[in-house]
C-alpha cells in the first residue's frame, strides 16, 4: 500500500533536518582558525628581505650572498622569481616555503621550478635550503 503524502513529508523533513545539521557542524569545525595551519602569500614577507651571507665577513662576496626581496631570490649562481610563499606555523616562529622560477646566471634563458625553505630566527639569522635536512644558516649583512 502506498504511503500517504503526510508520511512522505514527515520523512523528508527528518532527512532534511539531519542534512542541515551535518552541514552546519562541518561549517563550524572547518572554519575554526586553529585548523588553518598554512597561509599562502604572493611574495616573501618583508621581515626576511635583505642580503644574507654564511658569515658577516662574506657579505662583500657576491658568490656567497643571498639577496631576498618580495618577489626575488638571488644568489651568485641563479636569479629566481618568487611565484608564491606558503607560511606554516613552527615551534619557534614561521616557516616559509617559497615556490620560485629560477634561471642560471650562466644560461639565463633556461628556467627551472624550485622550492626554498626559509626560516628566520630571533637572533637575526636565516636558515635556507631546498629541504629541511639541507638548511644552511645565513647572517644578515649590514646595509650600505
Amino acid at each position: 500500500m502506498p504511503t500517504s503524502f503526510v508520511d512522505r513529508i514527515g520523512a523528508y523533513n527528518v532527512e532534511n533536518k539531519a542534512m542541515r545539521t551535518i552541514i552546519a557542524l562541518a561549517g563550524v569545525f572547518l572554519s575554526n582558525p586553529s585548523l588553518a595551519d598554512t597561509v599562502r602569500h604572493p611574495g616573501v614577507p618583508e621581515r626576511v628581505w635583505g642580503t644574507w651571507a654564511p658569515s658577516v665577513d662574506l657579505c662583500r662576496d657576491d658568490k656567497s650572498t643571498v639577496t631576498v626581496s618580495g618577489k626575488s631570490y638571488v644568489t651568485g649562481q641563479e636569479n629566481c622569481e618568487v611565484r608564491w610563499v606558503v607560511e606554516t606555523a613552527g615551534r619557534s616562529g614561521p616557516i616559509y616555503s617559497a615556490r620560485m622560477r629560477c634561471s642560471s646566471l650562466a644560461a639565463p634563458k633556461q628556467t627551472t621550478e624550485s622550492n626554498r625553505i626559509i626560516v628566520p630566527n630571533e637572533s637575526g639569522q636565516l636558515s635556507v635550503g631546498p629541504e629541511v635536512k639541507e638548511l644552511k644558516t645565513y647572517h644578515r649583512c649590514p646595509s650600505e
